[in-house]
């Protein structure tokens, strides 16, 4: 017969592994939450890699502070009341993601984006719009820590199992959102989702919380012990506070470098894939998979390890030099197979052969896989080494967790914004690598002598000394041959490069082709026909730098006066300056020579937002639909704020990249005029008014001497010009009366997800 005693510890045993269960499916949607919310405030705070690193860094910190209040205050909790309080967060985070598009896109974006005007204001904003879902995610492991564990014994074992569920969950969560549900329902209705499942956790951590017993460990006798009076017993208190304070030292650093790890390895996969709408959460699911199984093959060798801190230090010396030797052989590997790096990352879902499944599925395995999984490892290591109290078993996970997180934010601000820009990627892995050896020779005397510490040891000081510079790394990353002309820089918005074969240039941003130089032709006849229709562009503003053959050429027409150019990679404007210099890119100096053009480095979507100007034309030389984050210059809201922004007269023009653009942008504008030219150009013309696409003016302006003598100057054929004109075709599309519904808007850009379209 069951006593009430061993009834309740049998009904436990067999509740918590649904309690594990449902903290798999919170962490499924934590990650299906972060996926759509980084992109609804990135409307507001902007598109570039630095509003990324914000953001997460804001998603970081309100994670930090929940654990750091779930630890504060589930060891005064009863195992009951842990369960319920983990259920109300779920409650909670469901009702905030009911509220999130009103709360990220309605009033942040659409009435509030001009507060979006420096990285201080921006991300003490995203921050505090994040708090209260993150805070409530933070505060469930410190929660479910205690309410499955009043014992340190077997604690870290549970405890690592318990955060490779939920991080295993985060990785499958990262990687069916990215793939299929937000190209499939939208970000609004991603969210929605989410809320469900939230709703689900939250109601049925509820339910559950009556299998945990009632009763807190503070309760029972085995808490009413003497007051310490032994000088041995002080001694040993003092010994455990100073362990503490080391291991919160050495978490902080391993929560910088493992974010500091996890930025780079993106940037490098980022250039080496020439990413799409759907590689960061792709490559995101590595990292999380990984380190899950990492967590839970830990839980299980917990017990076999003696000496969890030297364990911990070497891991994180192995961590530090496989990541800069794995980024190195892939370039070394990318550089011997060129061909491999031909294409646009666009994916052919009739054609995925070998090659595909090598660069998304090899590629960055080799990269991620082992120094996640060792990162994943080391998290019940640290239970291990810190869960010595069976009254602050909450508390030591929250602070730990915190420490952790503090370290991840603060490697996500400096490494994003700070790091790269000043020492390259080349120069922040050698940093990473240092700081992997500095760990390794914090070990006893006794472990450096070990033959295994040694070798690290001397390959880390070897790795340090030798690593290539930036330019030979991103030379080899682009497959560019060593023997080639090249040429790189690099900042927290991104990596632009010039490569040059035979006396002609190739522009590859983020690592992506973009143009040629001299000029291409298409680029001519995408700034100079727009400008040379327009019967008086005195102001113009376009978005997209890319090589300057559009933006420079836009600038043909002799009554426009001032052309403002807004490009979003930062990088660009060194990379071309230097380029001038080169014959292939001498037209570049006129354009940074001529006092019309104003070059702005950010993102074109906020600054045509904030702006309080109109303009006589807008153009926007945009990426492939494809491209991730294309869809904010594709969408209705986008089209919409262009029209706002025209003078009377004046017409908004975008190279035509398919029917959805089209469409989208047939929604917005009473006329749209489709001209097409050079054979496989077309070219979209937005406009309240008609825009008669008049040859004979056109051919009759492209006489003018001073239109002929820019054109010279840019290296664009004159002749050529005029012959496409006359074969011109021209469509015009009158949707006054019956406007087709947008193909795209900003919380469903379809165009980017075009995987998961039936047609």
């Amino acid at each position: 017969m069951l006593t009430a005693k061993s009834l309740i510890k049998t009904n436990r045993i067999q509740a918590t592994p649904l309690l594990f269960a449902l903290y798999f499916v919170s962490g499924f949607t934590a990650l299906l939450y972060q996926v759509a919310w980084q992109r609804m405030l990135g409307l507001f705070s902007g598109s570039d890699v630095r509003s990324v690193t914000i953001i997460v860094a804001s998603y970081l910190l309100g994670l930090g502070l929940g654990n750091l209040i779930g630890g504060s205050t589930s060891d005064r909790l009863t195992n009951r009341q842990c369960v319920m309080v983990y259920g109300c967060c779920n409650l909670g985070i469901a009702s905030f993601a009911l509220a999130s598009r009103f709360i990220f896109y309605d009033l942040l974006f659409l009435r509030l984006q001009y507060l979006a005007q420096s990285l201080t204001v921006t991300l003490g904003i995203v921050l505090i719009s994040l708090l209260i879902p993150t805070v409530l995610m933070g505060i469930s492991l410190p929660m479910l820590s205690k309410a499955i564990n009043r014992s340190t014994d077997g604690a870290a074992s549970l405890i690592g199992w318990l955060y490779g569920f939920n991080t295993l969950g985060s990785g499958l969560g990262t990687l069916v959102s990215g793939w299929y549900i937000v190209g499939t329902l939208g970000y609004a209705r991603t969210v929605y989702l989410g809320a469900s499942f939230s709703t689900f956790v939250g109601l049925s951590a509820l339910a559950l919380a009556s299998q945990f017993p009632n009763y807190s460990f503070r309760e029972g006798k085995s808490i009413s012990k003497p007051e310490i009076t032994s000088s041995f017993e002080r001694s040993n208190s003092i010994q455990s506070a100073e362990t503490l304070k080391s291991w919160y030292v050495l978490i902080f650093l391993a929560g910088f470098t493992a974010i500091s790890w996890e930025i780079l390895w993106f940037r490098v996969l980022d250039i080496a894939l020439q990413s799409n709408a759907y590689t960061y959460a792709h490559l995101l699911a590595f990292v999380l998979i990984a380190s899950a199984i990492g967590s839970m093959i830990g839980a299980k060798a917990v017990a076999y390890i003696r000496r969890p801190k030297q364990t911990f230090l070497i891991i994180q010396g192995i961590i530090a030099l496989y990541s800069a030797i794995a980024i190195w052989g892939i370039g070394l590997y990318w550089q011997a197979h060129p061909d491999l790096r031909s294409g646009e990352g666009f994916i052919n879902p009739s054609n995925i052969g070998a090659e595909v499944l090598f660069k998304y599925l090899v590629i960055p395995g080799v990269m991620t896989i082992l120094p996640s999984l060792l990162m994943g490892f080391y998290f019940p290591l640290v239970q291990k080494a810190v869960q010595q109290d069976n009254r602050q078993i909450g508390k030591r996970v929250g602070l730990m967790l915190l420490a952790n997180i503090l370290g991840n934010t603060l490697g996500s601000l400096l490494t994003g914004l700070v790091l790269i820009g000043w020492l390259g990627t080349a120069g922040s892995i050698r940093l990473l690598v240092a700081i992997g050896l500095g760990f390794l020779l914090t070990l006893r005397l006794k472990l450096i002598k070990n033959l295994l510490t040694i070798i690290l040891i001397l390959i880390s000081a070897v790795a340090i000394a030798i690593f290539p510079n930036n330019n030979r790394l991103w030379a080899a990353l682009h497959a560019v041959a060593p023997q080639d002309y090249f040429i790189v820089a690099e900042d927290s918005t991104s990596v632009a490069a010039i490569a040059e074969t035979k006396g002609e240039g190739r522009l590859l941003a983020s690592g992506q082709m973009q143009a040629n130089f001299p000029y291409l032709h298409i680029h001519g006849l995408l700034g100079s026909i727009p400008a040379l229709l327009h019967p008086n562009p005195t102001e113009v503003m376009i978005i997209g730098l890319g090589s300057g053959g559009t933006p420079h050429t836009i600038g043909i027409n002799p009554v426009t006066q001032e052309i403002k150019i807004i490009e979003l990679l930062g990088a660009e404007l060194p990379v071309l300056q230097e380029y001038a210099q080169k014959p292939a890119g001498e037209a570049l100096k006129y354009l940074f020579q001529d006092p019309r053009y104003k070059i702005i480095i950010g993102d074109g979507r906020r600054e045509l937002t904030v702006s309080d100007r109109k303009f006589d034309i807008i153009e926007a030389d945009a990426i492939q639909p494809w491209r991730s984050r294309a869809g904010m210059l594709y969408s209705q809201e986008f089209f919409q704020e262009v029209r706002s922004r025209l003078k009377p007269g004046g017409f908004f023009v975008q190279w035509d990249v398919g029917s959805g653009a089209q469409q989208t942008m047939r929604s917005v504008f009473p006329y749209v005029t489709r001209v097409g030219m050079a054979g496989n150009l077309w070219i979209l013309i937005g406009s309240e008014e008609p825009v008669s696409f008049d040859k004979q003016l056109l051919l009759q302006r492209l006489e003018q001497p001073q239109v002929i003598s820019f054109l010279e100057r840019v290296r664009i054929e004159v002749d050529r010009v005029r012959q496409d004109v006359r074969q011109a075709q021209v469509q015009m599309f009158d949707d006054r009366g019956n406007k087709p519904a947008p193909f795209n808007t900003d919380l469903f850009p379809r165009g980017e997800y075009y995987l998961n379209r039936s047609s």
